[in-house]
């Protein structure tokens, strides 16, 4: 298991109960040969505000639907549970009435932060303490998984985060130039540290023999508004590697595409409509990757 940025003592403390979410799973040991099975959620996004019926947001609904959520992957014998970020759309206190739903979850939890958890910590650090970066890997029966962060380098990096910001606002205003769709305010990128790390991992998995799955918040693919910044650099690297899957959310729509023997997965979020409760369940084996949809979310076969 992998961290290559631990919270500092500082950080811990201003984050209270939040520095939970940068911690690793706490994963159980599993026979080698058995398929692997993971639960999957995207963007429950709550906040105590209300709806906005135009766009189909309900904010508040995530503390009846993640329960309904979590209580039937309770039910599945699932080896972890990975949430695809954007757990709040605002308000440091949304924190405090989502994480205790989690608290339900009797399985291991992985936790991608999105671009809305980043810009509610980074308000609450205030210039206190640096945005904390939160890329890591974790290793099961085979599998190597890769959670990245794009907030790596993005406009929600403060003073204390080096040059993150101005690499963000330079890339931006060079994708703007361009025309490029996802030249937007609230996307991301991966900055060249997580790039040379997110090969080291690569490189290292490849020497043992493991197979690689990615979780990450911004999707990759296909070419929308809403993918990291620097996405075909993801994407080249990622591919080179013959990764079998790449998961991510932020889209809400969701999304697939197929870039030479790489799924790219973009999840249904939980935020979207008044009663849909999206997730999934994924199989990981030998013959492939298997998705298997529920509450509107789409299935996909191995590939």
């Amino acid at each position: 298991m992998t961290i290559p940025h631990p919270l500092t003592s500082l950080q811990r403390e201003l984050l209270g109960d939040v520095a939970e979410l940068y911690a690793a799973p706490d994963l159980r040991a599993k026979a080698l040969d058995s398929t692997l099975r993971f639960g999957v959620i995207a963007d429950p996004q709550y906040a105590d505000v209300a709806p906005d019926i135009a766009n189909n947001l309900y904010y508040r609904h995530a503390l009846t639907k993640l329960p309904q959520a979590i209580e039937a992957l309770n039910q599945q014998p699932l080896d972890f549970v990975v949430t695809l970020g954007d757990l709040v759309d605002r308000d440091w206190s949304s924190y405090a009435a989502i994480l205790p739903q989690y608290d339900r979850l009797v399985h291991p939890h992985a936790v991608v932060l999105g671009n809305h958890d980043a810009q509610t910590i980074a308000q609450h650090l205030n210039h206190r303490a640096a945005l904390p970066k939160s890329y890591y890997a974790f290793c099961l029966a085979g599998w190597r998984f890769i959670v990245c962060d794009g907030n790596d380098v993005s406009l929600y990096c403060n003073a204390l985060n080096g040059d993150d910001y101005y690499q963000a606002e330079t890339l931006l205003a060079q994708l703007q130039l361009q025309r490029q769709p996802q030249a937007q305010p609230w996307n991301g990128a991966v900055g060249q540290q997580q790039l040379l790390w997110i090969e080291q991992q690569l490189i290292e998995a490849q020497r043992l023999g493991e197979k690689v799955g990615v979780f990450g918040h911004y999707p990759l693919a296909p070419h929308t508004t809403h993918i990291l910044m620097n996405a075909n650099v993801l994407v080249e690297l990622l591919t080179s590697y013959n990764i079998q899957f790449c998961l991510s959310g932020h889209d809400h729509r969701g999304n697939t595409a197929y870039i030479g023997q790489t799924g790219f997965y973009t999840m249904k979020g939980m935020l979207d409509g008044a009663a849909d409760v999206p997730f999934a369940v994924v199989e990981l084996d030998d013959i492939g990757v298997r998705i298997h949809g529920f509450g509107g979310e789409i299935s996909r076969g191995v590939i």
